[in-house]
């Protein structure tokens, strides 16, 4: 059996055993004030398992955007610096061996297959109404501490799932802690508003670890500065640019350095600016190599990451004519969230992402989500066709595919087959 097999099987074993149950289950945090049952059954499972999590230092990154991007570049500075890297991503847009990274390479798809059997009979028994929170991301989690265990890395930077305080990240051992920035996203499991979202992410605040934040505008800041208070840790900012390619960064090197300190090392220059740039995630302002039109991809999924992705993507427009491809979840669903793609284009092509276990939000109902006096979509439920009807629409012009990291991944197969993503490890590979 190939590599590629392997995964494969290892894929259909998780998603066919762990979601499925779990589906009617799975209940979100929000407005939940004291530690939940939730926490209870992620500490139980670890505990099944061994905590893989132990002797592992840890940078935790949370926030409403930009979290998965500061989290690679931590990573990047972190390995130029000579240490061993593990980096957990989430969520993946192909290939579930997209969440872990070893020394800036995704594991392979035999030893991903190697982590889900050994999961398996530790998830399995939680499979039931009783458990509170969701058994497939339980196990995803200890599969990606696992590996970093198994390899033996010096530090790991991990990226929370939504929110923080209540997260199934939540049990690493936090040195440094950052939150990137506070919008209004998840708001059914973290709102209703930006203080209780706030609340959420600074959760995962620890004693001893200093707390980095972009997020400076009240009332999130406040909320942010009492956690820090009340642990009484050191409270770093870092000031929004505009740009938030340049505000991740700045992001990052704080983070690496206060890490650095930890360890009473000094961080050279130029360790610091080729790391910033030697990690890449696919699906973040992601321009795609084809001579078609200037294509990107955005897993954008709520009206701040949607804004920045759309100017993002006009910025560089010349010629032709402007299309963007959006297909949104149902939760993400709203007329808030598609503000920012209203006017901007000459077309707009609404579809729909297929994911495992997950709604999408049918292209018809996301299309009525839109002023139809400035802009009437065009309704394309697959989005085989939606792509290559933009691609011959934008006439040489700009094609912006977003609204979820799943519509990304699915698309993204057309230019970077998934066999090729598990097999040379990379999101990038030569076809």
């Amino acid at each position: 059996m190939t590599d590629f097999e392997k995964y494969t099987e290892a894929e259909y074993q998780l998603n066919e055993g762990l979601i499925r149950m779990d589906i009617s289950v799975k209940r979100p945090e929000g407005y939940v004030k004291t530690p939940s049952s939730r926490m209870d059954a992620m500490r139980q499972f670890l505990d099944e398992c061994d905590n893989p999590q132990t002797g592992i230092p840890a940078i935790h990154v949370t926030g409403t955007s930009g979290k998965g991007s500061v989290c690679a570049a931590i990573s990047g500075i972190l390995r130029h610096a000579g240490m061993k890297v593990g980096l957990h991503i989430s969520p993946y847009l192909q290939s579930a061996t997209e969440k872990i990274w070893i020394d800036g390479q995704y594991v392979t798809g035999r030893h991903f297959a190697e982590l889900v059997k050994w999961v398996m009979p530790k998830a399995l028994p939680f499979l039931s109404p009783n458990t509170p929170a969701s058994i497939h991301g339980m196990a995803s989690v200890a599969i990606a501490l696992e590996a970093f265990q198994r390899a033996k890395v010096d530090v790991m930077v991990f990226e929370a799932g939504c929110g923080g305080r209540f997260d199934l990240t939540s049990f690493i051992d936090t040195k440094i802690a950052v939150i990137t920035n506070v919008g209004l996203d998840h708001v059914v499991s973290l709102g209703p508003d930006i203080s209780d979202i706030a609340w959420h992410k600074a959760g995962i605040a620890r004693k001893g670890a200093p707390l980095i934040t972009g997020a400076l505008q009240n009332p999130a800041f406040d909320v942010i500065a009492a956690e820090a208070r009340k642990l009484n840790v050191p409270l770093l900012t870092v000031a929004p640019t505009g740009d938030p390619i340049t505000h991740n960064r700045s992001l990052a090197k704080r983070a690496a350095h206060a890490f650095a300190d930890i360890l009473g090392r000094q961080l050279q220059a130029d360790e610091v600016d080729s790391g910033l740039t030697s990690v890449q995630l696919p699906g973040r302002f992601e321009r795609i190599p084809t001579e078609v039109a200037t294509v990107f991809l955005d897993g954008a999924h709520n009206g701040d990451k949607l804004g920045a992705a759309v100017s993002h993507a006009l910025a560089s427009h010349k010629t032709g004519k402007k299309i963007a491809v959006i297909g949104l979840l149902g939760t993400k669903a709203s007329e808030a969230t598609v503000a920012a793609v209203r006017g901007k284009f000459d077309h707009v092509i609404a579809t729909e992402p297929v994911v495992y276990g997950k709604a999408a939000c049918p292209a018809r109902d996301t299309a009525q989500l839109f002023d139809m006096e400035t802009t009437t979509p065009i309704v394309c439920s697959d989005y085989h066709d939606a792509v290559s009807n933009a691609l011959q629409m934008a006439e040489g012009g700009t094609v912006l595919i977003c609204g979820s990291f799943y519509l990304c991944g699915a698309v993204r197969d057309r230019w970077y087959p998934k066999r090729e993503v598990v097999l040379q490890q990379t999101s990038w590979p030569t076809v």
